[in-house]
């Protein structure tokens, strides 16, 4: 149902660009500036229509710049409503109002750590943390690789997932920890950072 209503309002925010942009063109009031204003909303709009459809397009990394991008420029448009005519003033408030499922999608979309981002083998090594999460609340698991050691703590809380790593390396200390909001994601910083695998914690203590 939820997919369904993203989609709706999906498709009469396209129909809503097109609109605009004929009306723009049979007055001769189409510009570079209403190009590339047209041009980004068809960006917001691939942005939302990827988090709407839970598929993977680009990186999380571009859709978080143009979250940026959007909400500055609604911003500065809300500011500067206020010094606006009382109808265009109105008018900036709906446009607003209207972009917001937009905006909310795109900050969505642009989390690094959202599950639409992992690929079959992070979903897999997600399972298998979470069942093995199951077993205990905190899963610690240590690794030496000739005179460098790694400690990897891993533990849930309701929905999130803290990691927190120790590790000594060329004879110097260090330690940090992160936390996220799927398994996946959890597995794959571990993986990314340290030595530690997901076969280390499942071979500790998958029963």
């Amino acid at each position: 149902m939820k997919k369904i209503a993203f989609i709706s309002y999906g498709i009469v925010y396209l129909l809503l660009i097109a609109f605009s942009v004929y009306g723009s063109i049979l007055v001769g009031q189409f510009s570079v500036a209403n190009l590339i204003s047209t041009l980004l909303s068809m960006l917001y709009l691939l942005g939302f229509f990827g988090y709407a459809l839970q598929k993977a397009i680009w990186s999380a990394a571009v859709w978080r710049r143009l979250f940026y991008l959007i909400s500055i420029a609604t911003l500065i448009q809300l500011v500067a409503a206020f010094w606006a005519e009382w109808a265009q003033s109105i008018e900036v408030m709906l446009a607003t109002l209207l972009s917001l499922p937009v905006i909310y999608a795109l900050y969505q979309y642009g989390k690094a750590d959202s599950s639409i981002w992992l690929n079959d083998k992070d979903h897999r090594k997600a399972a298998l943390l979470d069942t093995l999460l199951g077993y205990g609340s905190v899963l610690v698991v240590e690794k030496e690789h000739g005179a460098d050691n790694t400690k990897v703590t891993v533990s849930k809380d309701a929905d999130s997932y803290s990691v927190k790593i120790s590790r000594t390396k060329s004879g110097k200390e260090e330690s940090f920890a992160n936390t996220f909001n799927n398994p996946g994601a959890t597995a794959v910083f571990i993986e990314k950072y340290t030595l530690v695998t997901m076969s280390d914690f499942e071979e500790k203590y998958a029963r």
